[in-house]
């Protein structure tokens, strides 16, 4: 097992030095880093960047891939995943860099009779999975593995067992749960109905309103999942949420957890709240005139297409016109923030890390860093890494903690996730260690430098999600 990162801190000089798999960059080098955008705010420190962290796209990473024989049985269930994204890519044999998967492909791309065999046992997994009584975590992360290619029958009739088994649960089922979250994320463009989401916000709203006596781990959980719901309906331009029984329940409710002492329950709220706020309840125009005395929440929409296939510096634009360590035998992160002379400094003059936190957060009106950090979302599914950075570094909202926070989330998944190649899972690990180090940059904000580290030791702390890095 290699050491993933040692952090050490020099206090008589306050520099870090990482060793071994180094959190690279010179912020004072400038022939290692690009140069600044013309985007910049004028106002905001100049961003110059390490260049070899993400300079390029990424196609879908295939390890070890070994095919199955025509009218062979396969191995196992990633095995199937994979033979039927290498077929729904639609991508050119030539352009498979694995040897074998690119001869696989070329073999079957012709051969109707094996290419319908693979759909058919994709529809029976799901079938199996409806038959198992008991659905333990391992079952459940079996059939996810097919989530993003399934036809719209079996995920549709996946999606209704994950709303069905949360329904009909008296207790809250952690597993059920971040299985649906990860099913809507995982869904194809147009899986989702208007009606799904709408149905699917209530079952959690009602929910969430019966966890208020249990632990917060769960209501973050069931935050997270309202947060991914509300994504998808602000792509989608969904409106007419219910807003006596669904849309202001849930907006006082969110509002409510910014007193909460869990920095990561506050932030995942925020996060809700902005969401929340692009997607408009049924109330007419009139309607909400006299209740608001004239001021109407503007949902931001389009923003799915105003990303895609568009230019990336007329979004950065549109951004500034919105106002407002291992554990066990082997030590990987050494958890020293306490160490950091700046966190002292903060902590010394009375702002803690709650404190420090919510002042980035808002839950009053609609930000920027929201609606930056769809857009980081959309690029990194569409695997435009380049595109990633140039959105994060540019930003007018760069220095909001809030978004910061949510570019360490991404990263930290990006660097857990074995779909990308190890190059890519290390430069999202540099990226993490650059905002942590470089306040000349990113600021000096306690929060964001111990939630870095919090994800750098749940990382160090799995041997599965460090394999290959």
């Amino acid at each position: 097992m290699l050491l993933l990162i040692a952090l050490v801190i020099d206090r008589k000089r306050g520099s870090k030095v990482l060793t071994n798999v180094q959190i690279s960059g010179n912020s004072q080098n400038q022939s290692r880093a690009t140069q600044p955008s013309n985007f910049s705010d004028p106002g905001l420190p100049t961003i110059y960047f390490p260049s070899h962290i993400f300079t390029e796209n990424k196609l879908p990473h295939i390890a070890e891939f070994k095919p199955p024989g025509v009218d062979q049985p396969l191995s196992d269930i990633p095995q199937l995943c994979c033979c039927l994204a290498l077929l729904q890519e639609a991508i050119s044999p030539d352009d498979v860099t694995d040897t074998v998967a690119r001869r696989w492909l070329q073999d079957t791309t012709n051969n109707e009779e094996e290419q319908e065999r693979l759909k058919i046992l994709a529809t029976e997994v799901v079938r199996a999975y409806m038959r198992d009584e008991l659905k333990d975590s391992k079952v459940v992360a079996e059939v996810l593995y097919l989530a993003p290619i399934l036809e719209n029958k079996a995920f549709r009739d996946l999606l209704r067992e994950f709303t069905n088994e949360m329904d009909k649960s008296r207790l809250l089922n952690i597993t059920q749960l971040q299985g649906l979250a990860q099913l809507i994320q995982d869904a194809k463009p147009g899986q989702l109905t208007a009606d799904d989401l709408n149905e699917i916000l209530k079952l959690l709203s009602k929910r969430l309103q019966e966890t208020h006596i249990q632990s917060s781990a769960s209501i973050y959980q069931l935050v997270l999942a309202v947060s991914y719901v509300l994504d998808a309906m602000a792509d989608a331009n969904v409106e007419g949420i219910d807003r006596l029984t669904v849309h202001e329940p849930l907006t006082n409710y969110l509002e409510n957890l910014k007193g909460s002492t869990d920095s990561y329950l506050v932030y995942q709220a925020a996060y809700a709240y902005q969401a929340l706020l692009c997607v408009r309840d049924n109330e007419t125009t009139w309607q909400a005139a006299k209740r608001r005395t004239g001021k109407v929440i503007q949902g931001v929409s389009g923003l799915v297409s105003a990303v895609r296939g568009l230019d990336l510096n007329k979004f950065l634009e549109g951004l500034g016109n919105i106002k407002e360590g291992l554990k066990g035998a082997v030590k990987v992160v050494e958890i020293v923030a306490t160490a950091y002379d700046k966190v002292t400094m903060l902590t010394q003059s009375g702002q803690d890390l709650m404190a420090s936190l919510k002042e980035g957060l808002s839950f009053t009106r609609q930000r920027a860093w929201y609606s930056a950090l769809r857009g980081a979302d959309i690029v990194i599914r569409d695997r435009e890494l380049a595109k990633f950075r140039k959105l994060v570094c540019e930003a007018p909202c760069r220095l909001e903690q809030a978004f910061q926070w949510g570019v360490c989330q991404r990263l930290g998944e990006i660097a857990a996730n074995r779909v990308w190649d190890a190059d890519t899972r290390r430069d999202a690990i540099d990226f993490l260690g650059e905002i942590y180090r470089n306040d000349a940059m990113w600021g000096q904000f306690v929060s964001i430098k111990q939630w870095i580290l919090n994800i750098l030791d749940e990382l160090s702390s799995s041997e599965t999600e460090l394999e290959g890095i």
